[in-house]
């Protein structure tokens, strides 16, 4: 029997902070201190290298807002299809035309080339995305917007702090949006920002969002018992005893039930209009929570670009796996080490089999979707990389040991599946080089 993992995901922040939050509730000191959140804006607004930065509920709703004031006359706006489906919503929500570009199989990242040829005189802005903590070729789509003269968005939520060239993502374009929910590398339960050099942008949303109401205490109450509970179970004395069993028993035996519990995005639901709960301003409390993890972001960073190297040099020589390119220069930050494999769930069924706790990436392609029919597009990398993404944790306290366990069984899995290929490859060759040579095999005597 083998030793229980560690859990595939946990939480940034200290646990500390989801008992603080039901603290200040019950003290009712949630929504007290506002020069917290301009502080908070004020230190990002440094850090990433801008002029303005405007604390939003939730980076979707810094999408929305952001959108709504770019696309008052032109509307088409061009993004990646592989993204949470809560982004095409708020472009929808915002009076716009999404326009599906499709991506690069290595980073899953918009295609620079995609972006260029897709740009016409209707194009409002280029939203790029930075998924799974990777840079996408920024300064290339931001020299094709500077030469067209469209508006350039950043949908940084799974990249703060990443570097290209010195310069910290968000701040290449028109605006970066930036995600602090629980998932993120920066937590305070529900959050976000829009970081921009432009006067004009900043001051709309600041008037925008001063219209709307706090976070409700409850929604931070329930988010934050989440992450306490889920803090809990993925601590390592209780994962190890109880919780991996039970969802790995879950995964191996299809019981619905538990896996979605740990399951991401189901099918997708257009919307039309941004939903009311979203519109609401983050609360003192929150900005309190993420300023002191600030100072962390580089150095935890890292540690995740340390395991990238170490899955990279484990992983990149296998032919069947598609790597993401291996950079140290802090333009990629690894929020996960996202492989691509065609039978992936065979996979990770091997690795649950023998002790691992890993997951595949349950976001697909949206230019697919039934719910966006009217904007589908081919997008057939998008549409492979839907199906084919593995996600390999690199969380900083995962640990060295974790990762070369991942890598040992990765290697096995495929070498034992090369010993079952290789003689039906042979003897497919073999054939085909006899057929190719004029030459007939002998008839089967199987069967008649």
């Amino acid at each position: 029997m083998f030793p229980p993992p560690r859990s595939r995901a946990r939480f940034y922040g200290r646990s500390t902070n989801y008992t603080s939050v039901a603290k200040e509730a019950l003290l009712r000191t949630i929504e007290s201190g506002d020069d917290d959140v301009t502080r908070l804006e004020g230190e990002l607004a440094a850090i990433i290298g801008v002029r303005h930065a405007v604390a939003m509920p939730q980076a979707r709703v810094g999408i929305y807002l952001t959108l709504r004031a770019l696309t008052r006359t032109k509307k088409k706006v061009i993004l990646s299809p592989y993204t949470i489906h809560d982004v095409i919503n708020m472009v929808i929500c915002a009076g716009a035309t999404p326009v599906f570009a499709d991506i690069d199989r290595k980073t899953c990242n918009i295609d620079t080339r995609e972006v260029e040829q897709l740009i016409d005189s209707d194009t409002a802005a280029v939203m790029v995305t930075h998924l799974h903590g990777l840079a996408c070729d920024i300064e290339g789509v931001a020299k094709v917007c500077r030469a067209r003269g469209v508006p350039l968005l950043e949908d940084t939520s799974q990249s703060f702090g990443a570097r290209v060239n010195g310069k910290r993502l968000g701040s290449f374009g028109t605006a970066g949006i930036f995600s602090f929910g629980m998932a993120k590398n920066l937590n305070c339960l529900y959050g976000g920002a829009v970081v921009t050099d432009d006067e004009k942008l900043a001051a709309e949303l600041r008037h925008e969002i001063a219209t709307y109401p706090l976070m409700d205490s409850s929604m931070l109450l329930k988010r934050a018992a989440f992450c306490l509970t889920g803090d809990v179970l993925t601590w390592p004395p209780i994962f190890g005893v109880s919780t991996y069993w039970a969802f790995r028993y879950g995964y191996l035996h299809g019981v619905e039930a538990l896996n979605k519990r740990v399951r991401g995005e189901d099918a997708p639901q257009i919307k039309t209009e941004i939903p009311a709960t979203y519109l609401r301003r983050m609360t003192p409390m929150q900005a309190r929570l993420l300023i002191p993890q600030l100072a962390e972001v580089d150095r935890l960073s890292e540690i995740r670009a340390g395991y990238a190297k170490l899955y990279d040099d484990g992983l990149s020589d296998i032919p069947e796996i598609i790597t993401p390119p291996l950079r140290r220069d802090g333009s990629h930050i690894y929020l996960n080490y996202a492989i691509q494999v065609e039978d992936r769930h065979a996979l990770v069924r091997f690795l649950m089999q023998h002790g691992r706790d890993l997951t595949v990436q349950h976001m697909g392609n949206n230019a697919d979707y039934e719910c966006y029919s009217a904007w589908k597009r081919d997008c057939p990398n998008a549409r492979l990389t839907a199906t084919q993404v593995v996600l390999l944790p690199t969380y900083p306290g995962y640990g060295v040991a974790e990762v070369q366990r991942n890598v040992e069984l990765i290697q096995t899995y495929f070498r034992v599946h090369h010993q079952r290929t290789e003689p039906a490859r042979a003897a497919h060759d073999a054939q085909r080089s006899v057929s190719v040579a004029g030459v007939n095999p002998a008839p089967s005597r199987s069967g008649n």
